[in-house]
């Protein structure tokens, strides 16, 4: 018998934020020691039917004219792990930098703590808006960080996953002030939650939203082993009732195939125009989707690829606004990163193209967003290390360096789609060593893409370095640990600093100009 999800929440608490400022790390500069040449390119993808272990597909650059893609990249002052990111339409940046220190230094086994960290000068300076209540942090603990911005009302969401439930709060105000609500869930281990808003589903005439601040619909999805569950709110963040049924029955992929229990861990949910939902899953080693019409009643189920396996259960949907969906993941055969594309609502959907720059032999969690018709950003770590053993399997270097990579589309609904990538970090200062499947050492479950809702759709982005002096990783080779900050290992993965990545130049994801203005300065 399925538990219910989600009880109502209870009074609200507005507050004002006492606001810090972090500080932050100066860039490390390291030898160039093992780090990969990285740079610019620009290429097509490759259509795969079927991927095989003994052929890996590859793609080749091509001559580009326009103007280059590029990124600065910041510290935001506190090690971040899985990091997201929101952007409102002013162009202020939230940025959700969670470590270990909620207990005392002295405690044996730490727990994580989140501080919600604000920037208004495009990343160079974080300050505080974590919220609290009573002068105390009203998320003193978390097992997930999240923030979320809803891009048609610029409320911003800070959510902090807990055992049994999630802290909740919301601002209308940037993060100078705060409602914080009890969200209550199925009670069991919970995880890997997801929140985002769209309009009134076409497809379900009752829900209405009564909050005129906001007047969306709010979703909430979590993992709790061997269902997924979603809620919903029609008060803007202030309550919540279960949806319907869960979005993928348990144990069995789509197509009716029985894989046994095969988990319940999903990626980021989004809505369409007409409210429709996009919850997508890694489905027992499927790239799979399923979609509500009726804002979580009912669900269909499909998948995107039966030819290109899934790697992990986190893949990345994202809807431009003409309703296109985009769906990537990275392939359980050779990790490299795939884009499939769906005219029809995720009814259908388009090949599966191979999208890794050339010479990236490796990625993980590839995520997306899209902008206008066809515009599209997606971010991974990616190496250009080859296995010298054998070239159809990954790298078995244990120091082989990581870049943090953006790879932009615009043409992205066409057959032969052109690429654009370039690397956020520099060359010489890789942000990982070693292994880089699952959880890449401390960056743990996923990082985070947005095209911001105003300034051309200028591209945000995250990041976790964990190549840092700290362990000399970003000046020499030193072996890579899959370890987690509770406890660190002697490898190159015991720091974990936030950065934050800004587009500077390059192509418009919104509006009617081909590239970005300059900043003003």
């Amino acid at each position: 018998m399925r538990r219910p999800l989600l009880l109502l929440g209870l009074l609200a608490v507005t507050v004002t934020v006492a606001t810090t400022t972090a500080t932050a790390r100066p860039d490390p500069r390291g030898a160039a020691l093992g780090a990969p040449v990285g740079g610019f390119a620009a290429y097509r993808g490759t259509p795969v039917k079927t991927n095989t272990q003994d052929r890996v597909p590859f793609n080749r650059p091509v001559k580009y004219t326009g103007q280059k893609l590029a990124f600065t990249s910041h510290y935001v002052g506190r090690q971040a792990a899985e990091p997201t990111i929101g952007v409102d339409k002013l162009g202020r940046v939230y940025y959700p930098a969670s470590t270990f220190d909620a207990l005392p230094k002295e405690s044996p086994r730490n727990s994580a703590h989140t501080i919600l960290l604000t920037s208004g000068d495009h990343g160079k300076k974080w300050r505080s808006v974590q919220p609290t209540i009573a002068s105390q942090d009203a998320h003193p603990i978390s097992l997930d960080p999240y923030v979320y911005v809803d891009p048609k009302t610029g409320r911003i969401f800070d959510i902090d996953l807990a055992l049994a439930g999630s802290y909740l709060s919301f601002s209308d105000d940037s993060g100078e002030t705060w409602t914080t609500v009890p969200l209550t869930s199925a009670s069991g281990a919970n995880d890997h939650q997801t929140l985002f808003a769209g309009p009134p589903p076409a497809g379900n005439p009752s829900l209405i939203p009564l909050d005129p601040k906001f007047p969306r619909i709010l979703y909430y999805c979590v993992n709790s082993i061997a269902i997924v569950g979603c809620a919903h709110s029609v008060d803007g963040g202030k309550t919540f009732s279960q949806a319907g049924a869960p979005p993928y029955p348990t144990g069995v992929a789509p197509g009716g195939k029985n894989f046994g229990v095969c988990g319940s861990l999903h990626g980021h949910g989004v809505t369409d125009s007409k409210g429709r939902i996009f919850l997508p899953q890694g489905r027992c080693l499927q790239p799979a989707i399923a979609v509500s019409n009726d804002g979580g009643l009912t669900w269909t189920n499909s998948v995107v690829s039966t030819g290109v396996g899934a790697s992990f259960v986190q893949t990345s949907v994202a809807v431009d606004s003409a309703d296109n969906v985009y769906y990537t993941w990275w392939d359980d055969l050779h990790h490299l990163p795939y884009l499939s594309v769906s005219k029809d609502h995720g009814k259908t959907w388009g090949p599966a193209i191979m999208i890794a720059p050339p010479g990236v032999h490796e990625v993980n969690w590839p995520t997306i967003d899209a902008g206008d018709p066809g515009r599209i950003a997606i971010t991974f770590p990616g190496t250009t290390a080859v296995n010298e053993d054998d070239d159809t399997k990954p790298s078995n270097d244990l120091t082989r360096p990581w870049n943090s990579y953006v790879v932009v589309s615009t043409n992205a609904l066409t057959a032969s789609p052109l690429f654009l990538s370039n690397i956020t970090n520099a060359p010489y200062d890789p942000v990982h060593r070693g292994n880089c499947n699952g959880r890449c050492g401390n960056m743990y479950d996923f990082l985070d893409i947005v095209a911001s809702p105003a300034d051309q759709g200028r591209i945000w982005a995250t990041a976790t370095d964990t190549c840092t002096k700290v362990s000399s990783c970003n000046a020499k080779r030193v072996k890579g640990a899959d370890g987690d900050a509770v406890s660190p290992t002697s490898g190159a993965s015991n720091d974990m600093q936030g950065v934050a990545i800004r587009q500077v130049s390059g192509p418009a994801l919104r509006g009617k100009a081909p590239y970005l203005a300059p900043d003003k300065r």
